[in-house]
């Protein structure tokens, strides 16, 4: 199971395919990660999130924030995703993110991909290969893709309750752009 570091819109990441149970057992393994603490998966284009997740009626506001610094947390389309993937999570965080590498990569590969930020657990995020030297060893693969600028993740929210409610579990780039959404949309 191979994983990757590669360059994303927001940080650099630690990426693999999201159906290779060996691959993503790395993945916590090389960060320290609780199991408990689940991935995200990307995609390469708004029709994949059907693969992993049941988007029902929040597909025009996806369409609106997509692609972006923005992950979205949905009910899974369980079998359809690797049930060795937050094995204890009925729901899962997907993102396109908007950086031309890893569109492309998703896109190829035309499979979910996990991705998770490329640093130790609970340590700051990278903004360039040199801040992840330590796990270089540890990796398949670095991608470099130079300085990233800004050291922000993706904010991250669910839409998982019924009512149109929704939650901010994580706020970073993009958040203003996903309140004046919900908003627009009716979300609660």
């Amino acid at each position: 199971g191979g994983v990757v570091a590669i360059p994303t819109d927001t940080i650099y990441g630690l990426c693999c395919l999201a159906e290779d149970s060996r691959a993503v057992a790395r993945i916590y393994q090389i960060k320290g990660r609780d199991f408990s603490k689940p991935l995200a998966v990307c995609v390469g284009a708004l029709e994949d999130f059907t693969k992993c997740v049941k988007v029902g009626r929040c597909g025009d506001l996806i369409s609106d924030l997509l692609p972006g610094g923005i992950t979205v947390v949905l009910p899974r389309s369980t079998p359809d995703i690797n049930p060795d993937l937050n094995p204890s999570c009925g729901t899962l965080g997907v993102r396109i993110p908007d950086h031309p590498f890893v569109l492309d990569l998703c896109r190829r590969v035309g499979r979910p991909i996990a991705l998770t930020s490329a640093n130790k657990s609970n340590t700051g995020n990278t903004v360039q290969v040199e801040d992840f030297r330590e796990l270089w060893g540890e990796v398949d693969l670095v991608v470099d893709g130079g300085h990233l600028g800004e050291s922000r993740a993706s904010t991250v929210f669910s839409l998982a309750e019924e009512d149109r409610r929704h939650t901010i579990i994580r706020v970073g780039r993009d958040h203003e752009k996903v309140l004046q959404a919900l908003e627009r949309h009716g979300y609660k």
